[in-house]
């Protein structure tokens, strides 16, 4: 993938993390042509009125009543649409995926615990018009989904995993075969499988990875 150099805005009011963040940037020179940095809404309003920016870091989490992280995002993509957004965050919920990149349509999605690799790898994936999200990230959502599918569902999914058929599972929960197969279609598109074997694969993975014993 080609390298094209950014001209990076980070808005974070966390003074120690975006100096830390700078530092590591300004030794990557074949990424970065500039970095600016704002710790508040109004500075970096000020910075994209006068200042060429072609990448957005920003934070979701601001002390401020005023503003958060959303809002930024917002007037950004709704002045500046051509500026690639990537959101820093130390947590990640589906509400919230869903509202960055269905709603605001941001670039990327990184935990603030994210290597430089990585970083400069999501940097070269946004300028290249490609859509970012990082493994932890991903893994926090996907966990975040498991923990929101229904009782009955994880009941579904459960027996599946241990290889118990349609027909078996529908017996064992006494109801009807069209009802769990009404379930496996609900988690597959949930869960972004391709079909019931992905969708095993997907959950088996979810549970070695989190040792659930008792879901």
């Amino acid at each position: 993938m080609k390298v094209i150099k950014s001209d990076i805005l980070i808005v974070d009011d966390s003074v120690i993390f975006s100096q830390g963040l700078v530092s590591l940037l300004e030794q990557y020179p074949n990424y970065v042509n500039s970095i600016n940095v704002s710790y508040n809404y109004q500075q970096a309003l000020g910075i994209l009125s006068s200042q060429k920016v072609t990448i957005l870091i920003l934070d979701l989490n601001f002390e401020s009543d005023d503003y958060n992280g959303f809002d930024i995002a917002k007037k950004v993509k709704a002045f500046y649409p051509e500026i690639k957004i990537i959101i820093l965050s130390q947590e990640a919920k589906i509400d919230s995926y869903e509202i960055l990149f269905n709603h605001i349509h941001v670039d990327g999605y990184l935990h603030k615990q994210l290597g430089i690799d990585e970083t400069l790898e999501a940097l070269t994936a946004v300028m290249n018009g490609e859509k970012y999200i990082d493994k932890n990230i991903q893994a926090m959502l996907n966990i975040g989904k498991w923990l929101n599918i229904s009782n009955r569902e994880k009941e579904v999914i459960n027996l599946l995993t241990i290889g118990l058929t349609q027909k078996e599972i529908a017996d064992k929960l006494n109801i009807s075969s069209r009802t769990v197969e009404t379930h496996i279609k609900n988690l597959t598109v949930k869960m972004d499988a391709k079909n019931t074997a992905h969708l095993v694969s997907i959950y088996t993975k979810y549970k070695n990875g989190n040792r659930e014993t008792n879901y």
